[in-house]
């Protein structure tokens, strides 16, 4: 195991998330993911600009020092969520956390079918400061070109893959964490992974979400649960999503960038957590067991049931003007050529 570096960067968690995002698991929620960026070895000037990157996503999201709820155990297997009963579940929606927590919520590219080991889709650091009520969302882009610790460069989304090889989920989510706290010097106390189906359940148990489209999207060669093309259509404006077509709303890419898709994953969770929050934030965490359970085959994380709810209720508590969110974008990253001829980014 590397050592890690650690440095300041806010955390996020929000009950959106683990509706939506996970819910994933979540009720720390939702996404984005994170930024890891690439640190072998390299020249004085290279890493003055690492620094200088370091500072600007700090700045970003704020720049709390970070308390340590509880350090990161690897487990073998995934650790199975709590079963908690809606009398606990009550009882616990009232308990708030007290630290700071920072969670690494993963997006898997899991088909109908599939085994859970497949490249993250998206990967979102989210992070929580119950004693200056504040949140933060950090969004890295998964082409970033990166160190994995003990398997050299590639990109960021392959680290869960490597992980899992010998780990499963558990080991692949660990890497990953590794690798994010390893290159941007940023402690990470839990993880939560999410597939397409979970995804979708979350949002439709919400009746659907609400979001504002800022622009029309039209993307012929969106990819189907087959590895076909199922061509994605959205007009601009305010849009009410069912879990299908926020999924797609949060995948597209092809008519912009990653970084315009990390954006509208972060519209997607925080209109989750909107609309958990209108539909009455305490009677959803009474029925959250049931709603877990219906979308626990695709949620793997290290977090327990109670944990979740505690997390969430922390979260929702937090108001929206203190929720602050980021993307790694090309103010931090710019584009590179491997040798492979790959095209990738590197900070």
């Amino acid at each position: 195991m590397h050592n890690r570096r650690y440095s300041i960067l806010p955390r996020w968690l929000s009950y959106a998330l683990f509706f939506t995002f996970l819910m994933t698991g979540i009720a720390v929620s939702s996404l984005a993911y994170l930024t890891a960026s690439a640190y072998w070895e390299r020249t004085t000037s290279a890493a003055q600009e690492i620094a200088m990157v370091e500072a600007a996503a700090s700045e970003m999201i704020g720049s709390l020092e970070p308390v340590i709820v509880q350090e990161f155990v690897p487990t073998a297997e995934a650790l199975p969520a709590a079963q908690v009963t809606e009398t606990a579940v009550a009882a616990e929606a009232t308990t708030v956390a007290t630290e700071r927590v920072t969670i690494l919520v993963m997006g898997i590219d899991r088909r109908p079918g599939e085994p859970f080991v497949s490249r993250t889709d998206s990967m979102i650091l989210l992070s929580i400061n119950p004693v200056k009520n504040t949140a933060s969302m950090l969004s890295v882009p998964r082409d970033l070109y990166t160190d994995i610790p003990g398997y050299g460069r590639n990109r960021i989304n392959t680290a869960f893959v490597y992980g899992a090889q010998n780990g499963g989920p558990a080991g692949g989510a660990e890497l990953a964490m590794e690798t994010v706290s390893y290159n941007l010097g940023v402690h990470i106390d839990h993880y939560v992974l999410v597939d397409f189906s979970a995804f979708v359940k979350s949002i439709d148990s919400l009746g659907g979400i609400d979001v504002n489209v800022p622009r029309e999207i039209y993307d012929p060669t969106y990819p189907d649960m087959g590895y076909g093309y199922d061509p994605f259509y959205i007009a601009a404006g305010n849009q009410h999503l069912d879990g299908l077509t926020a999924l797609k709303y949060a995948r597209t890419r092809h008519v912009d960038s990653d970084f315009g898709r990390a954006l509208r994953q972060q519209q997607v969770l925080l209109a989750a957590r909107s609309k958990i929050m209108n539909l009455g934030f305490d009677q959803m965490l009474q029925s959250f067991p049931q709603l877990y359970q219906h979308v626990s085959d695709g949620i793997r994380t290290d977090l327990a049931l109670n944990e979740l709810v505690t997390l969430a209720a922390t979260a929702g508590s937090i108001p929206s003007e203190n929720i602050n969110t980021g993307v790694l974008d090309t103010t931090y990253v710019s584009s590179y050529t491997t040798p492979q001829g790959a095209q990738v980014l590197i900070l």
